[in-house]
């Protein structure tokens, strides 16, 4: 395979989001933009000192060129937001008419599991346990019998008898 997957692994364990080639670019960008409107705001100085009218119609075209492109901006954000509103009121809708009969739904189907788990509890567990208990009552108290039973033929070993009668 190609070496970008170890590229992508150094760059995520360095903590760094960018690659440093595209930093530079980036800097290069805001470097030519910065030097085209320095060079552009001397033009404009110098135009205007020495009072040159076709420095001054350039930077009139300049300004109409601006305005044109800041009102097609404009026109191109507001249909974006009209398109947003639409796509708002899509969402709204398909939450309204897909999600909420879903999470009615779903509503309805824990209330019935909680009836059936209450229902088990009280019929089929609560059954078992009291039996279970009683079971193991049964058998501890006999138990406890045969217990008593081993320590009355203890005794009786203890006098001198056996379990059969003999000495």
């Amino acid at each position: 395979m190609s070496d970008k997957p170890d590229r992508v692994e150094s760059v995520v364990e360095s903590g760094q989001s960018a690659d440093p080639g595209m930093v530079k670019w980036v800097v290069i960008a805001l470097g030519v933009l910065a030097a085209v409107i320095v060079i552009s705001l001397i033009i404009a100085i110098v135009g205007g000192i020495s009072g040159s009218e076709g420095v001054a119609s350039a930077f009139r075209i300049l300004r109409d060129f601006f305005i044109i492109v800041l009102a097609l901006q404009g026109i191109l954000i507001s249909v974006a937001l009209v398109v947003l509103i639409l796509q708002l009121t899509a969402l709204i809708n398909l939450l309204r008419t897909e999600i909420k009969p879903i999470i009615d739904e779903t509503r309805q189907t824990l209330t019935t599991v909680r009836g059936t788990a209450q229902f088990v509890s009280q019929n089929v567990a609560a059954p078992v346990i009291r039996v279970s208990a009683a079971v193991a009552g049964a058998r501890a108290f006999l138990g406890e019998l045969a217990g008593l039973r081993r320590n009355l033929s203890g005794q009786h070993l203890e006098n001198g008898r056996s379990s059969n009668g003999r000495k």
